[in-house]
């Protein structure tokens, strides 16, 4: 589809703090204005050119934020958790259906085995909260996000 133009114009903001020994606070947040200028969508039957311009592209939250909340404790353990917020964004050029915001919450434990080896277990969306991710341009194709999932890795660096 073209586009004669779309802008987008925000500002992040990121904090990192040691508020205690051994306690960090990550913190991340996005607030943005994107938006479609010179756009003309052909729509309906018969065909109908209807402008879109000051429409939100789809699926682009204009919220976005992260925190979270790290413990390092004995020699090489960390423990985490965090909330990953997104605003809710548009399914269509029309701005018509939305689909809603969402927070989901993760959690790892890493431990340090070696200087060079690192063994991390996360779980993903740890309430196994049902979202809509994405949509593709219409009220009834809308995907739903990934489940609870957990993960483990092993980080070897040479």
């Amino acid at each position: 589809m073209q586009i004669g133009a779309q802008t987008s114009r925000g500002i992040e903001a990121s904090l990192n703090w040691a508020f205690a020994p051994e306690w960090t606070l990550d913190f991340n947040a996005t607030v943005l204005k994107a938006e479609f200028e010179d756009f003309l969508e052909t729509t309906g039957s018969p065909a109908v050119l209807v402008s879109r311009d000051g429409n939100v592209p789809p699926n682009v939250a204009e919220r976005l934020a992260n925190a979270w909340v790290c413990r390092h404790f004995l020699p090489d353990w960390q423990l985490a958790g965090g909330v990953r917020y997104v605003g809710k964004r548009y399914a269509d050029n029309a701005n018509t259906l939305v689909l809603p915001g969402y927070a989901t919450t993760d959690l790892s434990l890493a431990w340090q085995a070696r200087p060079d080896t690192r063994i991390t277990a996360r779980v993903f969306n740890v309430f196994d909260k049902a979202y809509y991710s994405t949509a593709y341009y219409t009220a009834t194709q809308w995907l739903l996000g990934a489940d609870r999932r957990v993960e483990l890795t092993l980080d070897y660096r040479f």
